[in-house]
């Protein structure tokens, strides 16, 4: 049965049927609202992603997939990025041979290594991440074509009255629900001992370079001079290791740079300059006469009368 092509507010809206449970054995229709994702910052990946609103509370990144490119038959879906789930890559702490062979790396700051430490998580008690009801998803495709032939298989579909059973054909690839889903997260309350020993481990080796990191940038934010060029003198020990040193010679450095070309400032001081430049050739002319005078004397050129 052929009907209207439905659009509310610039959405195509897309009616999928809920299977039936056993908590509510009668089918169910739940409409899906889609348009090309407009942020107001946007992206390199906005112009082909889909913003998609309303999404079923079971719905994970395989059920928007098999949607588009298994029931629909359009685009290929790269991710899926679903509200108030942060998206967060794994660091993994640098190693003591990878500092070895990049001696010319940037230099880490204490704010990534701080970033590296907020992605250290310990091992999740679920299995499968529900969705609030009425979420939003920004599902990105492979390519803009990609995202806009699904919009239009989306379209297609819903004026067609093509009828799209959510979920179907992906049961045996995501988690189950109901009591089985509880089942599942009583066992994940309890993860193993190497799991645990692995992610503490991390934790603490990234947390160690984080307070070290910290004190490094204190400590050099305190032996730098201020606008008047003053340092301010703190209390505290002193610290005389080798990233000390580094440091030290570091502003050392940067300081004379900073003071060149400063010399020459005034004309005295060019003047002054210039007479003992003057002065030390005088001196060395001196030195040379005497020298091969001694020279001669020692050969018997010279005789004394």
């Amino acid at each position: 049965m052929k009907k209207d092509s439905p659009e509310i507010a610039g959405y195509t809206v897309l009616p999928v049927q809920l299977p039936p449970t056993p908590a509510f054995p009668k089918p169910a229709t739940h409409y899906l609202y889609l348009r090309p994702h407009e942020p107001r910052i946007p992206d390199p990946d906005s112009p082909r992603s889909l913003f998609v609103v309303n999404a079923p509370i079971d719905t994970t990144e395989t059920h928007l997939r098999h949607l588009f490119a298994a029931q629909l038959s359009a685009g290929r879906v790269e991710k899926v990025h679903f509200e108030n789930v942060p998206t967060k890559k794994k660091h993994s702490p640098p190693t003591l041979s990878a500092s070895k062979n990049n001696k010319k790396r940037k230099r880490i700051t204490a704010d990534d290594l701080q970033s590296q430490l907020d992605a250290i998580d310990l091992p999740s008690t679920w299995d499968r991440q529900l969705q609030k009801s009425g979420a939003h998803a920004i599902v990105i495709f492979a390519d803009k074509p990609s995202m806009e032939s699904s919009l239009k298989a989306a379209a297609k579909a819903a004026k067609k009255g093509t009828q799209i059973v959510w979920a179907e054909g992906i049961e045996h690839r995501v988690s189950p629900l109901g009591l089985a889903r509880y089942q599942n997260h009583e066992q994940l309350r309890y993860p193993d001992r190497a799991t645990l020993l692995h992610t503490v481990n991390d934790f603490m080796v990234v947390f160690g370079e984080v307070a070290e990191a910290r004190k490094r940038e204190e400590a050099r934010k305190a032996q730098m001079p201020d606008d008047d060029g003053f340092v301010t003198v703190t209390s505290g020990p002193k610290l005389n290791n080798v990233a000390q040193q580094e440091e030290m010679r570091e502003l050392v450095e940067r300081q004379r740079k900073k003071e060149e070309g400063l010399g020459d400032f005034y004309r005295f001081q060019s003047r002054e300059k210039r007479k003992e430049r003057q002065n030390e050739l005088l001196r060395r002319f001196d030195d040379d006469r005497r020298k091969l005078s001694e020279m001669k004397e020692r050969k018997g050129k010279i005789r004394p009368e």
